[in-house]
């Protein structure tokens, strides 16, 4: 072909065009020209090469060669660079092609710079998307139409409980999701498919590689292809085992007691509303109350009216059912409900508690434990408002008609466990009786005998409220372990008040440990402030307790002891009441014969 005739070509090509021979151009047509940004008259004067991105030179250069010597075509991508330095993306096709008389290559280019641009912006969108993807916290999943995964995120993986995403693609959610939950996944999926609407919430237990189950919350949405035609299915998965479990454990909150893990108030008053509505029977009801919590709470601190309460809760409850609902209502009452129980059966059921609560005070599993009891039963008309109101007034009726016994009992279970924990009980109390009535009869007090005899024994009745750490310490108690075991005599002001066999000597308890200067516990009290009866046991006290043995120092002689209480008199002892009460001592008197005088 002749250059006119090529030149003729190329003016009507609309694509770039040139002729090739010898690595030079030859012939370059207005559309080379154009996209090059070169003159006619510069184009050829150049190497084909110059108009090539230097990194794709040898590339470009080599491929037009291997269209000459092998007498064939090919095509290459590569980088233009034009005139003004603008690099271009050009796919290259290459043909061999007789011109002026000898072989050349015809090169004819496309411009691919907008399709590259097109291309680059999806790839670096779709980098874009797989970052946020692997780097949201919950779980990305693509599926096809039957449900098999073919794309999921790190997050995704991990819930699942695998290292890697490759394992975990492939597989179908009747692989990981709960046998019970199956068909809601595959009615979903259906559903979205159907109406092409997405669904949000859907919450399903999946068991995990590692066999741990975990509560997920899903959306479902239709994947199309690039005709919209239905592809798939795609969503977000959240792990919300941690909020289900919490939301659960509030749930228990509400509706159980905290201490003893019984039903409590409210749920139990919703229950009756609820036989109330539906009921179809009688319904008893059982109402308990734990004698004596405020005592031990105040003798012993609320810790252990905890632990009696949880007792309680046991007891009770092991007298039952798992299916009777028995709840704690108020801070030492207790409820049963009983559905479909006559009189009968509630009464034999009152009989259970009872046995089982004196099987467990025989037991001495624990603190001393004493409920009292109350019962009504429902028929059809009758409102359970007013049956509980009933059985409530019924316990209270059995509470005051034994509220002195078992008061009187809490009070000897305390005195029991102080003897059991303190060193200076160990005949104490029969000593102690025995100095101060003799010491009441050397003063000619004739009247409270019976009282100061009490005062002897229950004088240190609050000690049940202090520590072993502090009431046991072998050597000197510290300023602060001081100001503690001060604070028995408060203990045991309060303990005495609540039983009537002991109200009488309560002021006296709380005023046995004052000193005639004043300077004494817990009121300061001074001089004939103080009751005749607690400086009359103060000086008994003192003397019985430096003539017995103690953990950090062995007993006084009688001598020595009565020598410190000389010594004491006016200031801790009255001045009057001391020798008197050592004379007693030295004529042997009334006292008992049993007392050690000579340690």
């Amino acid at each position: 072909m002749s250059k006119v005739n090529y030149k003729l070509l190329f003016d009507s090509s609309s694509l770039p065009a040139c002729v090739i021979r010898g690595d030079f151009l030859h012939l370059v047509n207005p559309a080379m020209v154009k996209i090059s940004g070169f003159t006619e008259r510069e184009l050829l004067s150049m190497p084909f090469g110059e108009l090539v991105h230097p990194e794709d030179r040898g590339l470009v250069v080599k491929g037009a060669s291997h269209v000459l010597e092998h007498m064939s075509s090919g095509e290459s991508l590569f980088r233009s660079v034009t005139r003004q330095g603008r690099v271009i993306h050009v796919r290259g096709v290459f043909s061999l092609v007789e011109y002026d008389g000898g072989l050349a290559v015809l090169a004819q280019l496309v411009d691919m710079t907008k399709q590259r641009q097109i291309e680059d912006e999806l790839r670096e969108s779709e980098e874009k998307y797989r970052l946020l993807m692997d780097n949201i916290e919950d779980g990305y999943y693509e599926t096809d139409l039957a449900g098999n995964l073919i794309q999921c995120n790190g997050a995704m993986a991990s819930i699942y409980g695998v290292p890697d995403r490759e394992p975990f693609r492939g597989t179908g959610y009747r692989d990981y999701v709960d046998e019970e939950h199956v068909g809601l996944v595959y009615s979903t999926f259906n559903k979205v498919f159907r109406t092409g609407e997405p669904e949000k919430g859907l919450v399903l237990v999946i068991t995990a590689r590692d066999g741990l189950k975990k509560t997920l919350e899903l959306s479902v949405s239709l994947a199309r292809d690039g005709k919209g035609r239905p592809a798939g299915f795609r969503g977000i998965v959240r792990d919300i085992t941690g909020r289900k479990q919490m939301e659960e454990r509030l749930m228990y909150m509400s509706l159980h007691d905290s201490l003893t893990g019984l039903y409590n108030r409210a749920y139990f008053e919703e229950e009756m509303r609820r036989l109330e509505k539906g009921r179809s029977g009688q319904v008893g009801i059982i109402v308990c109350d734990v004698d004596g919590l405020k005592l031990v709470n105040d003798a012993k601190g609320h810790d252990a009216g905890d632990e009696l309460l949880a007792a309680a809760a046991n007891v009770i409850k092991d007298s039952f059912r798992g299916s009777d609902m028995v709840s704690r209502i108020g801070g030492d009452e207790f409820a049963i409900l009983l559905p479909g129980c006559d009189r009968d059966s509630v009464e034999k059921a009152c009989q259970r508690i009872r046995g089982a609560i004196a099987s467990y005070n025989e037991s001495n599993r624990g603190p001393f434990l004493s409920i009292s009891i109350g019962f009504a039963v429902a028929d059809m008309s009758s409102c359970l408002g007013n049956t509980f109101k009933e059985a409530d007034n019924n316990m209270y009726r059995e509470k005051l008609h034994r509220s002195q016994s078992n008061r009187s009992a809490v009070v000897r279970t305390l005195m029991k466990t102080l003897e059991m924990r303190d060193f200076a009980t160990d005949g104490h109390a029969h000593r102690m009786q025995a100095l101060v009535t003799g010491l009441a009869k050397a003063v000619g007090l004739t009247c409270n005998i019976t009282d100061l005899c009490l005062l002897a024994r229950f004088h240190d009745v609050g000690k049940v409220g202090i520590p072993d750490s502090i009431l046991l310490k072998p050597g000197p108690l510290t300023p602060e372990e001081t100001m503690e075991m001060r604070r028995h005599s408060e203990i045991g002001h309060l303990i005495a008040a609540a039983p009537p066999d002991l109200a009488p000597i309560a002021d006296w308890i709380l005023k046995h440990h004052e000193w005639w200067d004043g300077r004494g516990y817990p009121l300061g009290l001074k001089g004939e402030e103080i009751p005749l009866e607690c400086r009359m046991l103060a000086i008994a006290d003192a003397y019985d307790a430096m003539t017995n043995d103690r953990p950090h120092r062995k007993a006084l002689s009688h001598r020595e002891a009565v020598a410190e209480l000389t010594r004491c008199a006016g200031t801790q002892f009255d001045p009057v009441l001391v020798p008197v009460f050592i004379r007693m001592l030295e004529e042997g008197g009334d006292i008992d014969n049993e007392i050690p005088f000579g340690h």
